[in-house]
């Protein structure tokens, strides 16, 4: 009957269907289709971190210069710089060559990169969120922003200073397992 033959055209449809479908094949800048990482544009994401880290340190830093399409990140967040460099030095170096490239270079991002900048945002997130949320008092007043900037315990350039990367309270959350 008709059922049987529309029945056999359709498994057919859907057989040359699936055979057609390209494998193991990516997309420069583009996540491989079967990964984590499907329909990520890798130069999209990167450049929307700058929106999300830019959102979360105004929290901590309110008089952050205002966001420049232009600029560099490293110069953007060069105020906040004492809190996010104690234990990585190059953390927003590294960061900054990654929006670089995302801005201006030819060549798409890859997953690599992906997953650096990503590692990097998550860090820096981490670092922000700890002193946003250590900063809050029981009245949910944060403390002046030159309590962070000269703390009690002496010179915050010693060794072991405020901002030494052994005596970081962070050191804990930034350890890669």
């Amino acid at each position: 009957p008709v059922s049987d033959l529309i029945a056999e055209e359709y498994t057919r449809a859907c057989i040359a269907a699936a055979v057609s479908r390209p494998t193991g094949r990516t997309h420069p800048g583009w996540g491989a289709p079967d990964s984590e990482y499907a329909n990520v544009h890798f130069r999209s994401a990167i450049l929307q971190t700058i929106l999300d880290l830019d959102s979360l340190a105004r929290k901590f830093l309110p008089e952050l210069p205002a966001l420049r399409p232009h600029r560099p990140m490293i110069e953007h967040l060069r105020p906040l710089s004492f809190v996010l460099l104690q234990d990585d030095p190059c953390r927003l170096k590294d960061y900054d060559e990654l929006v670089e490239q995302a801005r201006y270079d030819e060549e798409e991002p890859t997953e690599d990169d992906w997953r650096r900048c990503e590692e990097l945002v998550e860090q820096m997130k981490t670092i922000l969120t700890f002193y946003i949320n250590a900063g809050a008092t029981d009245d949910g007043r944060r403390p002046s922003r030159d309590q962070y900037l000269h703390p009690p315990h002496g010179d915050p350039y010693a060794s072991d200073g405020f901002y030494s990367a052994a005596s970081s309270p962070m050191v804990p959350y930034l350890q890669v397992t």
